[in-house]
């Protein structure tokens, strides 16, 4: 199931996950690239390489975010793009709403659905639907009459 990241505004607006999305963001949120990852991999289908002194990550989408060791990040949507240079996110609400202002999909990882109930990081509307397709999944449709 395709765990989509919408911006804090956009959800139901617990104050747990708020209180999450204030927390540090970083890179090794979207793939492990600094050794010993001590953060949980967040953001799903990120590929990164360490590049020596910067740091490239990849979706399937083929958008690139380059990370360099001066505070700034920039994000590529194609091959060949310029990109947008913009400072690196300070928190993990600051990193979804640039990916939202770029309009880059971006999926929560299965540790999302580990530590927090739908109802904390999906669009109020896509809560029942939530449930229904997993109940779908398990063979329990039928509960829902």
């Amino acid at each position: 199931m395709l765990l989509l990241v919408v911006p804090y505004i956009k959800t139901a607006g617990t104050p747990k996950f708020k209180e999450f999305l204030q927390t540090p963001f970083v890179i090794d949120m979207l793939s492990p690239v600094e050794g010993e990852s001590s953060v949980n991999t967040l953001f799903r289908d990120w590929r990164g390489k360490d590049m020596r002194n910067w740091f490239k990550f990849k979706n399937e989408d083929g958008v690139v975010l380059e990370f360099y060791p001066e505070g700034m990040y920039v994000i590529k949507k194609k091959t060949g793009d310029a990109g947008h240079q913009l400072a690196t996110p300070r928190t993990i609400d600051e990193f979804i709403s640039d990916m939202d202002r770029f309009g880059i999909v971006t999926q929560w990882s299965d540790w999302m659905d580990e530590n927090f109930e739908p109802k904390d990081y999906l669009p109020p509307d896509e809560i029942k639907s939530y449930y229904q397709d997993l109940l779908t999944k398990m063979g329990k449709a039928h509960e829902l009459l």
